[in-house]
């Protein structure tokens, strides 16, 4: 037998070449109680992490990247059980059916509701200038979710462990 390549592995990181951003989501009051929150953690995510930003405070296209990560069923082929059902909303509000075929396991498959008026696969977005505030105001009434975004791909993973640790973690491809 040859031996063909032969690496020492340091660290379960060195595995991965994936390069992405993350998106982390808190609850709170305050920007404030919120850094506070992240300080006692850490101090060093101020160097990997935007200030976070109340729900209120999103862009039409962070607040619809949000309903693309927390909507995913992060299987294929998925049962319709495993779609989340963001609160606030029913799963017919969120979902619509992606093709009329079933997969290989029997089940309808489900893609985020595509509310723009083109009716362009390429172009879909859950989240759009009419919907914005209702959709804000039925996923979270009281306005108390904070979204932290990465500056760049890849922040530090032990810090994205600890974060983890007092936030829903969304890896964005």
């Amino acid at each position: 037998m040859k031996t063909i390549f032969t690496m020492n592995i340091t660290n379960t990181i060195d595995l991965i070449t994936n390069s992405s951003s993350e998106l982390f989501v808190l609850k709170g009051g305050t920007k404030e109680a919120i850094m506070q929150m992240l300080d006692n953690i850490d101090t060093s995510w101020r160097n990997e992490y935007e200030e976070p930003k109340n729900i209120l405070e999103l862009s039409i296209d962070e607040l619809d990247t949000y309903f693309s990560y927390a909507c995913s069923a992060h299987c294929f082929p998925a049962r319709k059980s495993n779609y989340p059902v963001l609160n606030g909303f029913t799963f017919d509000e969120l979902y619509e059916a992606d093709g009329k075929e079933c997969a290989w396991n029997g089940e309808i498959q489900y893609k985020l509701r595509n509310n723009k008026q083109r009716d362009c696969e390429w172009d879909r977005d859950f989240v759009i200038e009419d919907n914005r505030t209702e959709v804000i105001n039925k996923l979270n009434p009281n306005h108390d979710m904070w979204f932290l975004f990465s500056f760049d791909e890849n922040p530090n993973w032990d810090l994205q462990e600890k974060i983890e640790g007092i936030a829903d973690r969304f890896h964005l491809g």
